[in-house]
Formats: C-alpha cells, structure tokens, sequence
C-alpha cells in the first residue's frame, strides 16, 4: 500500500516544457509524482504507462533509471493516469552554458563523453533479459517515423507545410532508408537536461545520478537515439539559427564535436555508423517538427515565454540543415 503524506506539501519541479514532476512524501520517503501536461495529449505522447513499465523493468539492469513504484491509470483521481517514482537527487543542465562550479574544458569533455558512454550502456541491454521484448514495434521503426514526423509537421503548420520541410521528407522518402536488423531500447528523447548529475566525492567533476523522461522509450534502430541526441549538439561553425538551439553546452570548449561523439559511439558499442547520415537527417526533421509544434502554442497563446517566439526560426534552420546533410551536401 501507498500512504501519501499531504503534512508535507508537494512541490513543483520547474523545468520541462512537457510532463509535470512533483516532489511527494510516500511511505515515510520522498518519491516524484509524475503526470501528463495539462490540456489535450497528442496520440501516443506522454504515455505514462509505457514510461512505468519501461522504467520499473529497466531499473533492476541499470541503476541510473529509478523505478516507478506504482502507476494509477483512474483519471478521476488528478484528471490524467500518472505514475510515482523514485527519488534521484542532483541536478540537471539546461541551456548552452555550464554552471560555474563545472564551467571549464576538462568539465565540458568529461561530460560529452558521459553521454555517449550512458547512452551505449542503454543500448548493451538485451530487450528480452529484462523482459521488454514486446516494446513497440521495431519493424520498419524508421519509416514509420519518417511518416509520423512528416504528418505532426503538417498538424502543426495547418496542413500548409513549408517548402523546405517537403523537400526534406521528400528526399528521405525517396531514399532508401537503412536496414534495420539490431533492435534495441531506445530512450527516444536522450540529451543531456534529461540526465541528473551530481559532483563525484572523488574528482569535483559532475556524475551521472539518474537517467530521466521515458515516456516515448521503445526499440528500434540504435542510431536513431545518437541521432536524436546530436540534432541537439550544436558547434560553433552552425549557422545562427541552429544556435538559437541552446539545448546543450556542446560550443563550450572542450565539448566533443559530433563528429567525435559519433566516433566515440561508434568505438564503444561497436556498432556500424555507415547509415548515419540518413538517420540523422531524420532526427533534423523531427527535431523541427517539434520546435514547429512549440511555436504552434506560442502562436495560439497556450504558452507566452518569449523565447517561444524563435522557435520557427528553429524549426526551419533545422529542416534546412537536415536537407543538406540528407543530399550529403553538409558533413555532420
């Protein structure tokens, strides 16, 4: 059973633009209470019981993931199925710029490493020993992507999709998308503000302390989760629009460039990375689709924060660069 102790009041996290995160006092211990945004949720989106099983599964192979400790799917309790979790302390990253106490070369390589080495011990867990065989459908994964992508881009723009991003889906489209023989987990939204760290005991150098956000978790090609990630990661050398970004310290010095992280994966999984550049054209669309999807809001005025307000630009910078990389025409 599961006494929920109201004599200490729940509190809020701040930080997120989806799932909401509560603080609660369970069972004489802190755990979070984690439930859908408010208003209508998309098909599929914010899948809190999909994230449960995901989370308590995976949570007895990696000790980064917490368990969900128990999921309510009554919405007449808070209005929304929601799941309680366990409690990780440490802190999250957000922005391209790293808190002072970690703000140094030495601070920035360490961490770009922890995430491509985080993100290949998720991907060495076989699906079947812990019994997520059944996760999703991995079979023709990346097509079903391109389409469902493609189809929220049209949503979201009220079905007058931009030049760009039809050529984009278009030349995806018509290129043939990769083999997909190795199916693993994926996080499916893996960056670095979905990472809690903490400073090591050992070296003052931030460490991993949990691995958040599995609602959209499911198998499928393993390159797409680096993908998702680097679409994040940008440099120096992008254009201003892409900077506008500012998901990831990636420009910071020290900073592995994707170029290195994709080698760095590439080395530790053992993995082939020919495919890539298709994969990753394909995560430059998504990651537009999604901006578009937050600018749709902005313009609705379901949201009012002014950075909302770049988000198109965002989008269409990212569809653009997603193109040249898809025609080869712009390394990654």
């Amino acid at each position: 059973s599961f006494n929920l102790d109201l004599s200490i009041s729940p509190k809020r996290f701040k930080k997120g633009m989806g799932n909401i995160n509560y603080k609660v006092f369970v069972n004489g211990k802190f755990a979070v209470l984690r439930r859908p945004p408010l208003g209508p949720i998309p098909p599929g989106a914010n899948d809190m019981k999909r994230e449960h099983s995901v989370m308590s599964a995976l949570s007895r192979s990696n000790k980064l993931v917490p368990n969900s400790l128990i999921l309510c799917e009554d919405n007449q309790i808070i209005g929304k199925p929601f799941h309680i979790i366990e409690f990780k302390s440490g802190e999250t990253i957000d922005g391209d710029t790293l808190p002072n106490k970690w703000n140094n070369p030495k601070t920035a390589k360490h961490l770009s490493k922890i995430l491509i080495k985080l993100l290949v011990d998720i991907h060495s867990i076989n699906p079947k020993s812990i019994g997520l065989d059944n996760l999703g459908k991995p079979e023709g994964f990346l097509d079903r992507q391109l389409e469902g992508w493609y189809l929220r881009g049209c949503i979201a723009q009220n079905n007058e999709p931009t030049k760009i991003m039809k050529e984009l889906y278009n030349f995806l489209k018509n290129d043939k998308s990769p083999n997909e023989n190795d199916h693993v987990i994926l996080h499916n939204d893996f960056k670095l503000d979905n990472i809690m760290v903490r400073t090591s005991k050992y070296n003052n150098q931030p460490e991993p302390s949990a691995i958040l956000d599995w609602d959209q978790a499911t198998r499928g090609h393993p390159l797409y989760d680096l993908a998702t990630l680097l679409s994040y990661w940008t440099e120096k050398h992008d254009n201003d629009s892409m900077k506008l970004l500012k998901q990831m310290p990636s420009m910071q010095n020290g900073f592995l460039n994707r170029k290195q992280a994709l080698n760095l994966y590439s080395k530790l999984s053992g993995k082939d990375i020919q495919d890539f550049n298709w994969i990753y054209a394909l995560s430059l669309l998504k990651l537009g689709v999604v901006f578009q999807q937050l600018y749709a809001q902005f313009l609705r005025g379901t949201v009012n924060d002014k950075k909302y307000k770049y988000f198109g630009v965002i989008a269409e910078a990212s569809f653009e660069r997603g193109l040249l990389i898809a025609r080869k025409e712009k390394h990654i």
